[in-house]
């Protein structure tokens, strides 16, 4: 406990940014092998969180009744929801028209409560966002179909994290999804408990709740780097749960998945080519340090001798992809700099110091962002698994201000999965098109065009 007050004390460690990822940053697209299908190949999907705070204009249109910009796009175009169909059957036994102001507070009850569609309270995995013709289906059905496409061919594995809450919810939807389509695997686990950290109060000392106990919240999604260690695999691939298009638009996606597990691929053939040519004394300097240096970017100081070159080589590889930069909220990919290196790495805004004008100056300028597309590979060049936990930078916890039952306290998060999680793995960055990012922080995201498909354009 003493430890987690002091990084209270402390505060959220800042990274030293160098620069901001440029285009002389990316690893190009060259040719797109399928080779890596013949490794054992995992989509690991976070898929605890409710869709709460998707729905947050709707909980408030509840309390205020104020018709902002975004509650009457809502109901102008209900009917272009995936989910309006199961909505619609409600609203016939009430005979509720959206265009009546007192109606409308009923439709929302409806959509969200428990005695209804229950959407407020379900994960983001089990709400309906893309409509076909004649059903609408949900990011679950959406990460396979799409899985399906890149992953092995004759058996296709998904892991998703969820809560304990909604296991027997997940249990019965995927039994329904899995008729007939004996080649998918689908297995789950929940955020271990034994990794939630301690709260506390402004002054920095243990939160109690009104039973007098100390309290414990989830750890974050840095946690699940613990999940992901778990998991048997050669090549895992990662993606958040909403990050799912209409089946019409998805072949940008699979083209990109292909892309960054192909690169990986051969790049990781490259680093085990080249360790065992260092254990047996029989390599190249020159081609060393080509490969720390102009492929995996890692500036050094000093000699690279052959402890320096093998520390550097031997660890965990993750290719990510890169969006251009829209102003989403999240992190993004940047050179950071250690105490003896520096490398690329993903950054979230709070772990950067904005108050230092040369750090803002580094931020503002990034021309890219993290979608949270990674392919990892996670086998040493012997095809032993590394243990992911001893590549963490436990340095890069996350300090944030939140409420308990009105009052305020301060949590601990894990370094991010992608951000410190991954602080000492080698890092590819590649940019796919913005066509392959969806992502669903409102419920009016769901009316974009990527959840329709081509025949509503």
């Amino acid at each position: 406990m003493e430890k987690s007050i002091e990084k209270f004390r402390k505060g959220t460690n800042y990274v030293k940014v160098e620069s901001a990822v440029t285009k002389e940053h990316l690893t190009p697209v060259t040719e797109i092998s399928e080779e890596y299908r013949k490794l054992k190949c995992v989509k690991f999907i976070p898929a605890s969180g409710v869709a709460t705070r998707m729905f947050e204009d709707l909980y408030k249109y509840k309390v205020d009744q104020i018709e902002t910009e975004s509650i009457r796009r809502f109901f102008e175009e209900l009917e272009d929801f995936a989910f309006y169909k199961d909505l619609s059957g409600f609203m016939e036994k009430e005979h509720l028209q959206k265009d009546v102001p007192s109606n409308r507070i009923r439709i929302i009850e409806h959509l969200l409560g428990a005695s209804g569609m229950n959407y407020g309270s379900l994960p983001k995995a089990l709400i309906k966002m893309n409509a076909y013709e004649g059903y609408s289906a949900t990011p679950i059905e959406e990460h396979l179909y799409e899985g399906e496409r890149y992953l092995n061919e004759e058996n296709s594995q998904y892991h998703f994290t969820i809560s304990k809450n909604h296991e027997a919810l997940f249990n019965t939807f995927i039994e329904s999804v899995r008729v007939g389509r004996e080649n998918i695997i689908v297995t789950y686990s929940f955020q271990k408990p034994e990794t939630d950290t301690l709260a506390v109060d402004l002054e920095n000392n243990p939160f109690r709740t009104e039973e007098g106990q100390i309290l414990y919240r989830p750890g974050g999604h840095g946690a699940l780097i613990e999940n992901l260690n778990d998991l048997d695999g050669d090549i895992l691939f990662i993606k958040n749960i909403d990050n799912v298009c209409h089946r019409d638009y998805v072949e940008d996606t699979v083209v990109a998945k292909k892309a960054l597990a192909s690169i990986g691929y051969k790049t990781k053939k490259r680093i085990d080519g080249v360790i065992e040519a260092i254990l047996q004394e029989d390599y190249d300097k020159s081609a060393v340090e080509d490969l720390i240096c102009s492929v995996l970017h890692i500036d050094y100081e000093g000699d690279l001798t052959r402890d320096k070159a093998l520390s550097f080589l031997n660890r965990p590889l993750r290719v990510c992809g890169v969006v251009r930069n829209q102003g989403e909220p999240g992190g993004g990919p940047f050179v950071v700099k250690s105490k003896e290196y520096s490398d690329l790495q993903i950054c979230e805004k709070s772990e950067i110091d904005l108050k230092d004008p040369e750090q803002m100056e580094h931020f503002k300028s990034s021309a890219y962002f993290n979608p949270v597309d990674l392919v990892c590979f996670v086998r040493d060049h012997r095809g032993r698994k590394f243990n992911l936990l001893d590549f963490v930078n436990e340095d890069r916890y996350f300090i944030s201000r939140k409420t308990y039952k009105g009052k305020d306290i301060q949590a601990l998060e894990y370094p991010g999965l992608w951000n410190g999680a991954m602080d000492n793995w080698n890092t590819l960055f590649v940019e796919v098109p913005l066509s392959t990012f969806h992502p669903v922080k409102k419920v009016n995201d769901l009316l974009k065009p990527c959840r329709k498909g081509r025949s509503a354009e």
